[in-house]
């Protein structure tokens, strides 16, 4: 695909062999390249349950014309990841790429798909804003949500949680990092930068709070702020 992206041009290429009202909309397709791009890592039966709209849009022979467009790839093990074509592509049809990932990698393991299960979960939130991936190097959560309305939001860092042998101390080592972020500025200078990409007012640091939601089957008692959950 050239740099210059000729949006008449893709569409004429999507549909050849198809019907448009196959596929619903080209807005479905752009919709959908948009959540495979802020999911990370997809398989196809699950981008029905993202939105109805794309029944049509994921069929087997409609995701892999848009392999074949260089809009997305397929793993060995069958997961649907996005492509720098399509991040181009998303920012031509004016999507906010600022906040979408921007180096993809892996091949979508089981514990990336469970994350997966829950960011859909995320999308569908009726007070749903944004779906941030931060990374505060010696703590990387599995992403950051962003819920309410423009007035009035608030942030929860999620942590999606499998059993694991050693459990105990993978969560214990959380609580100790998570409190030490809370203690930083780091935390505030990264969420004013988002702030100018989502177009939300900027807190006041003393009034920046954050919580951590941490989803799974587990269950312990620490500080407030902490949420366990087996469900958003």
């Amino acid at each position: 695909m050239k740099d210059e992206i000729d949006v008449y041009v893709l569409q004429e290429k999507l549909i050849a062999g198809f019907t448009l009202n196959s596929w619903g909309s080209y807005e479905a397709i752009w919709d959908m390249l948009h959540d495979i791009r802020r999911l990370k890592y997809v398989r196809r039966n699950q981008l029905s349950s993202i939105n109805n709209r794309y029944t049509k849009t994921c069929s087997p022979k409609k995701i892999t014309r848009l392999i074949e467009l260089g809009l997305i790839k397929k793993t060995d093990n069958g997961v649907l990841l996005s492509t720098a074509q399509s991040l181009q592509f998303l920012k031509l049809l004016n999507f906010n790429t600022q906040i979408l990932p921007k180096d993809i990698s892996g091949d979508g393991n089981i514990n990336e798909l469970n994350n997966t299960e829950v960011f859909i979960q995320a999308l569908k939130l009726p007070d749903f804003i944004a779906l941030l991936y931060p990374n505060f190097e010696y703590l990387r959560p599995d992403a950051l949500l962003v819920r309410g309305t423009k007035e009035r939001y608030k942030l929860e860092f999620l942590e999606v949680e499998a059993s694991k042998s050693n459990w105990n101390d993978w969560l214990e080592n959380k609580r100790i990092n998570y409190l030490k972020l809370a203690g930083e500025k780091r935390p505030f200078s990264y969420w004013v930068s988002q702030c100018k990409l989502l177009d939300l007012p900027i807190p006041d640091i003393k009034d920046f709070r954050f919580s951590v939601s941490i989803i799974g089957k587990i269950k312990k008692d620490f500080e407030t702020g902490f949420n366990f959950m087996e469900n958003l």
